[in-house]
């Protein structure tokens, strides 16, 4: 399937790659710029990136799903936890570096550090630029609907994952996020929103929907507020 792809400025050191339906980021700060994800239908990453920027691009990847790794074989080095490198055994072109909590890329008067994030992946990952209060959560929080069913995701490590952001945000640590799905950016009280929807899933109270899923019968979507999460039913525990 091929998207429509379009570059958005949303301030003056940040892009979106978007889409439609996914958007990766181009941050640029005055030595570096850093690319989060690929995008999920092919198109010249390299060209979007170099209409935003000619400065030297080191990319990172928030997680494996393959709406955010399509042109990920454009690069010949990528950043990523190593829990996702199972995953990304395809790419075997691509040299992998593992990242994790604390390690930080400085693209000069702006520095992204990285918040492990387990749940909808094994090894997603955030970036946090503490400066600007600003968390680019790749796919641990947005609007959703975020995918909680499949082998590789774990509900409880997920509600661990909200609990330690919703502290992050109490702290100050960040006040908005820049998701790659739905709307963006969008505030920190999603936080809660999502955390109110799993527990709901977790202990019965929230109904359930048919998602729709081509092959996945058992997926219901559940509502909170203005979020959504699709699980299947069959894992509840």
């Amino acid at each position: 399937m091929e998207l429509q792809t379009r570059i958005e400025k949303l301030s003056d050191w940040i892009y979106a790659i978007d889409q439609q339906m996914v958007r990766a980021f181009v941050l640029v700060g005055r030595r570096r710029a850093l690319c989060i994800d690929t995008g999920a239908s092919p198109m010249d990453i390299q060209a979007q990136i170099c209409s935003v920027t000619d400065l030297p691009v080191t990319l990172c990847l928030t997680h494996s799903d393959r709406d955010h790794v399509a042109n990920l074989g454009q690069f010949a080095e990528a950043c990523a936890h190593p829990a996702e490198l199972p995953y990304l055994t395809s790419f075997s072109q691509v040299n992998f570096h593992g990242v994790k909590e604390g390690d930080c890329f400085d693209l000069g008067g702006k520095k992204l550090t990285v918040v492990d994030c387990p749940g909808h992946t094994p090894g997603s990952i955030a970036l946090l630029e503490e400066k600007e209060g600003l968390l680019f959560s790749g796919d641990t929080i947005s609007l959703g609907p975020v995918y909680l069913f499949g082998d590789n995701r774990d509900v409880k490590d997920y509600r661990k994952t909200l609990k330690k952001l919703q502290k992050m945000a109490v702290d100050g640590k960040f006040h908005a996020v820049y998701p790659c799905h739905n709307r963006c950016p969008v505030g920190v009280d999603i936080i809660d929103e999502l955390i109110r929807c799993v527990d709901g899933i977790l202990d019965g109270s929230l109904p359930g929907t048919p998602a729709g899923l081509p092959g996945r019968k058992n997926v219901q979507f559940y509502r909170s507020g203005q979020c959504g999460i699709y699980w299947e039913s069959s894992e509840r525990q």
